[in-house]
């Protein structure tokens, strides 16, 4: 007779055929268990388990997780976790995410083992691998979730210490070991929704097709109706990305010379729509650079880019603005829905945007601006060396301090000695038009002095590149985000939006409901279309640039309260 399977509700028979003598003893389900009951982990013999070596080098046991898994089928009745094919496979690709990423070695090898033994039929050896794999997986996302900084900074993720493997051992309670909850957790986390699992299939068969040939043009620039040098191979390209038909693609194939007109010339605007580029079917510079890109390397930014999602609030409780940089683009998530979307501003290389959380807990209306300290050295006094009426221009007025905000003429300073690290006065603009924040700017705690705001200079929206502020986020529609954060406060009795810019008075209003902000950089997905979406790398954080970021921008620090 079988065991009762709390799942399965079979009938009962030994343990040791359950799973083929599964214990180093055997025991009867009817009977209680041994506490010290150790796993038999020869079970695995038939299979060399190499992967170990990566993932938890200083183990002693071919797993990791010895003792943890001990515990796991203990609460389990000693009987399979693994004969559900949509674990199996909800693991698979977990393991495959890590493995792409490039975050971690020994996870391909691990796959391999596993697929080894079921291969072989070996259900005992597969189970007890299998539970070390999941265990290690969720080890190493807790480790990414705790020191987020690794996902941009081109750095592998360290293989499990015994440390790790003790600590990550004790916070695990029998709670959460009990086998209701940790079957929860199994389907919770294993079984993913078809956007991922898209995305990381796209990821697999990108990375297992052979490399493509095609390399940027020395002329720069291809214009439509020129003929495109390597166009053969850039029409591989845009054939394995599906931009252009098939049959398209194998009657212009056949020509001796590709030229930038009809078909090709759409397939290259596709390709450019979905990698967020100017969508003219010019090729120039960064078009070229997207098309060169190695598949490999597009798979492992895929599978980079999905961790890089996990961070940040989810949007369930309450709405979170999630602002992409690489995207220039904010977003509002409120219960697993997009309720707003806006066209952001964001840093120039020179002067990035920081990586945070925080919440968004005041509202400025008619803002006054207060110069910050990088636009005041690099621009404010520069600019006034050059020019003694750009204050005047920029409609700028000088004060004393922060605190004191009593006006001092520019007259009274001989511009041409002052050296901007040490000037003492600060610059300020006053509401009104020609603001450089616009009618509106939202506060978050954060240490940069990053926060976004509204803008005069509208026509900057309409470039695809907008990577052209000193660090702080310009909101296209920051008149009806504004209106949103509004009612989201729920407070019937306030004015409305309009009625407080029209008044012309600087309202600065604290909110009681607050909203999570998350600044990201995010430059692979799959979108709700299962169209592969890719991001310029504007930072450098997915691979090195000549003139790199300061790792101080891309600290993902945590400000939420």
């Amino acid at each position: 007779m079988f065991c009762a399977n709390k799942r399965n509700k079979t009938p009962s028979i030994n343990i040791a055929f359950v799973l083929g003598n599964f214990l180093i003893v055997n025991a009867i389900c009817a009977q209680p268990v041994n506490t010290d009951v150790r796993l038999d982990y020869s079970l695995l013999e038939s299979v060399t388990v190499h992967s170990s070596q990566a993932l938890c080098p200083l183990s002693t046991s071919s797993v990791c997780f010895d003792g943890l898994i001990s515990k796991v089928y203990k609460n389990n009745g000693f009987l399979p976790i693994w004969d559900d094919d949509e674990l199996r496979h909800g693991l698979y690709i977990k393991l495959a995410t890590l493995h792409l990423s490039g975050l971690l070695a020994g996870a391909n090898q691990r796959i391999s083992e596993l697929k080894a033994l079921e291969r072989d039929s070996d259900q005992r050896g597969f189970d007890i691998l299998a539970t070390d794999s999941y265990l290690v997986i969720k080890a190493i996302v807790q480790g990414i979730t705790s020191k987020p900084t690794i996902l941009f900074r081109h750095q592998n993720l360290q293989p499990l210490s015994n440390s790790d493997i003790a600590d990550y051992t004790n916070e695990l309670g029998y709670y959460d070991l009990e086998q209701a909850r940790f079957f929860n957790q199994l389907y919770a986390e294993l079984i993913l929704p078809s956007s991922v699992q898209a995305a990381i299939r796209l990821a697999q068969s990108l990375n297992d097709i052979p490399p493509h040939t095609y390399t940027p043009s020395k002329r720069g620039v291809v214009k439509q109706g020129q003929v495109i040098p390597n166009g053969h191979a850039l029409l591989d390209v845009l054939n394995t990305y599906g931009d252009i038909d098939v049959d398209d693609y194998l009657r212009v194939r056949r020509q001796y010379s590709i030229a930038n007109i009809d078909v090709v010339n759409q397939a290259i605007r596709r390709f450019q729509l979905r990698n967020g580029l100017e969508d003219d079917g010019v090729i120039g510079p960064a078009t070229s650079r997207q098309i060169a890109l190695p598949y490999a390397e597009v798979a492992r930014l895929i599978a980079l880019n999905h961790y890089r999602n996990q961070l940040g609030a989810t949007g369930e409780e309450r709405p979170t603005i999630r602002v992409n940089i690489p995207d220039y683009r904010l977003q509002i998530t409120h219960n697993k829905e997009v309720v707003f979307e806006s066209k952001v501003i964001v840093g120039r290389t020179t002067r990035p945007t920081n990586l945070f959380s925080s919440s968004m807990n005041i509202m400025v209306v008619n803002p006054r601006w207060n110069v910050p300290e990088t636009i005041k050295k690099k621009d404010v006094i520069p600019g006034m060396k050059a020019s003694p009426d750009y204050l005047q221009q920029k409609n700028l007025t000088m004060i004393r301090s922060w605190r004191d905000r009593t006006e001092i003429s520019p007259e009274l300073v001989e511009w041409s000695s002052v050296n901007p690290h040490t000037f003492p006065y600060e610059f300020m603009q006053k509401p009104g038009r020609g603001n450089a924040l616009g009618n509106v700017k939202f506060l978050m705690p954060n240490d940069y002095s990053v926060y976004l705001h509204d803008t005069p200079s509208r026509g900057l929206f309409n470039k695809a590149k907008r990577n052209l502020s000193s660090g702080c986020v310009r909101v296209e529609k920051a008149a009806e985000l504004a209106e949103y954060v509004l009612d989201y406060q729920q407070r019937p009795g306030w004015r409305n939006y309009q009625q407080l810019v029209s008044d012309r008075r600087t309202d600065t209003i604290t909110l009681p409901r607050r909203i999570d902000v998350d600044v990201t950089y995010v430059t692979a997905w799959v979108d709700k279309n299962n169209q592969l979406q890719l991001r310029e790398d504007i930072y450098g954080y997915d691979r090195p640039i000549k003139r790199p970021v300061k790792l101080k921008y891309s600290t993902v620090k945590n400000y939420r309260q």
